[in-house]
């Protein structure tokens, strides 16, 4: 037994260095390798077997419809019947006489007769006296003798390959129709002045008309039709008309060539097309992976010097043009996202900047302080700021993840004036010390939204907290809520306090923004409440902004600040 160098006979497998397992990446370029190095890429190879299958269907129901012997048989039938007719009224007329007194035809003269009308027709004719004994036949005039089976030879198969895989496709096919074709009787010679048991023979002298399908030794079908002679309502005899073995078989033959060819020339045509479809597609799609990948390969360096840009082919109305204008969005957005990230993360580190110098500083003064109310001032500033960096801390982690929890979670229907009467309570006993009342004015029954629960708490909340920050003592905080046409629901809160200055009426809601009363204590709010409001109305499908209330008369100062938001159903 021979082996190859690094194979051991005895054990199971090969020991060769040439086949040691690859690693994961080697396997995967080798298959983008033999991918790359096939005649066709795979969008072309499937768009090229759905097309042949297609074209094989419709091929071969155009060679079932055409091809169906059965109806060829009723055609030959319904023909020979005709022409039988013709020549029956042909013997009738010119070689009636008569035999023992009954009607019968001159064998010489129906001979002769038979034999001219016969010519022009190409089919069998055998006549029969009123014995059913055969009496003259086309194929043998020559008077008595034994059966002679008469098989003509098969004109030479032109060469060519296409007449090769013709052939063998019609070898096939009658391979597997011969399973389901119902097998016909043998066909057999009748010798001259024998008599015929044919059953069509013997129900034409009962003066009907028959037709009978068989096959000849050849497997071949031979379609016979016999109908009586008669003459004044007598029956002088039996005609029988046949067909040549091998005509039927001629003709599906010719019509499976003509199938076939076309067959060939649509599929050559199909495979083309469907060559040039495939890269019609998969150009513009490979170029756009191409800068796809690109993009995702260059945004995972430390640098890039060099943006990619996707091909911009949305001047095209088919799914691609949509596929690229998907693309380009998505890429905008992803390097807008970017941006704002970059810029979230300064702002994060110039928040966290401030209290961290003022607690370096007061270290830093904890040496010189001299007498314990100094120390206890210093520690005053560094539990200020310490607590002032966990509060903006704990803000920043949950603005951070708010984007993965509007994404995560399932957004569901819930009633929005519930809600708010629920939290307006907590945020009155909030302001009990300064004698603040928060006075709701909701639509009465349902007022349903479709949202997350905990998400628009956290904005009703931070509305109101922010205006009891500049409500002052005494004063009325008011909720009120409607449903708007077209499927809206809004929402508004008014407090009585200073208002907000009109050149500040959209800046209120950028990250960090914080301007406070000055009864309040600094650091206690980090300014991301009123942008993560704004975040999470715009992720429900709604808006938010501020207004002042109505201006006194005279030109003085607002009457409040005005915050409102407005809902999907």
């Amino acid at each position: 037994m021979l082996t190859r160098p690094g194979y051991d006979a005895s054990d199971s497998g090969p020991i060769g260095l040439d086949d040691r397992p690859r690693p994961a990446s080697s396997r995967a370029r080798i298959i983008k390798g033999l991918k790359q190095s096939a005649p066709f890429s795979s969008l072309q190879r499937r768009i090229i077997f759905f097309n042949l299958i297609g074209l094989a269907l419709l091929v071969a129901g155009m060679t079932y419809l055409s091809n169906d012997k059965r109806n060829l048989i009723d055609v030959y039938v319904d023909s020979l019947r005709k022409q039988g007719e013709i020549i029956a009224i042909g013997i009738a007329e010119t070689a009636a006489t008569e035999f023992d007194g009954k009607p019968a035809y001159d064998p010489v003269t129906s001979s002769t007769v038979l034999t001219r009308l016969a010519q022009p027709t190409g089919v069998r004719i055998r006549l029969y006296d009123r014995g059913q004994r055969l009496t003259a036949d086309t194929y043998n005039l020559s008077g008595a003798g034994p059966p002679i089976e008469v098989t003509e030879l098969p004109p030479p198969m032109k060469p060519g390959r296409i007449n090769e895989i013709v052939g063998r496709f019609e070898r096939l096919y009658d391979q597997i129709a011969s399973y389901f074709a119902e097998v016909p009787e043998i066909y057999y010679e009748v010798p001259t002045a024998g008599i015929s048991r044919d059953e069509e023979v013997l129900r034409a002298a009962r003066g009907q008309i028959a037709h009978m399908v068989r096959v000849n030794s050849q497997g071949e079908v031979v379609v016979s039709v016999a109908l009586p002679i008669t003459r004044l309502k007598a029956i002088m005899g039996v005609l029988q008309l046949s067909t040549v073995g091998g005509d039927i078989e001629s003709f599906v033959e010719d019509e499976r060539k003509a199938v076939m060819e076309v067959f060939f020339l649509a599929s050559i045509v199909s495979v083309l097309l469907s060559i040039l479809l495939a890269n019609m597609i998969a150009s513009p799609i490979r170029m756009l992976a191409k800068a796809a990948q690109s993009e995702g390969a260059n945004a995972a360096r430390p640098l890039n010097p060099d943006k990619p840009e996707i091909p911009d082919l949305t001047h095209r109305t088919d799914e691609i043009g949509e596929l690229s204008d998907a693309l380009i969005r998505m890429t905008s957005a992803l390097y807008t996202r970017i941006d704002a990230i970059e810029s979230f993360a300064a702002d994060v580190a110039h928040e966290i900047k401030n209290p961290l110098t003022s607690l370096r500083s007061a270290v830093e003064t904890m040496h010189y302080a001299k007498t314990p109310e100094q120390r206890q001032r210093l520690l005053d500033v560094i539990q200020n700021d310490v607590k002032r960096m966990d509060r903006l801390v704990t803000d920043i982690s949950n603005a951070s993840r708010l984007d993965a929890e509007l994404v995560r979670e399932r957004m569901e229907s819930l009633d929005l004036g519930e809600l708010i009467t629920m939290l307006a309570g907590v945020t009155e006993a909030q302001g009990a010390d300064n004698d603040v009342r928060v006075v709701t004015n909701l639509p009465k029954g349902a007022f349903l939204t479709h949202g997350l629960e905990g998400r628009l708490a956290q904005v009703v909340t931070n509305l109101l907290g922010n205006a009891l920050s500049f409500s002052p003592r005494g004063s009325t905080i008011s909720v009120t809520g409607e449903k708007l046409k077209g499927g809206m629901v809004r929402v508004a809160v008014e407090d009585e306090g200073p208002g907000i200055p009109p050149d500040n009426l959209q800046s209120i809601f950028e990250r960090f923004y914080s301007e406070r009363p000055d009864t309040e204590v600094f650091g206690n709010h980090s300014g991301l409440g009123l942008s993560i409001s704004r975040q999470i109305i715009e992720a429900h499908g709604g808006e938010i902004w501020a207004e002042n209330r109505e201006v006194m008369e005279g030109g003085g100062r607002p009457k409040g600040a005005r915050f409102v938001f407005e809902l999907p159903e």
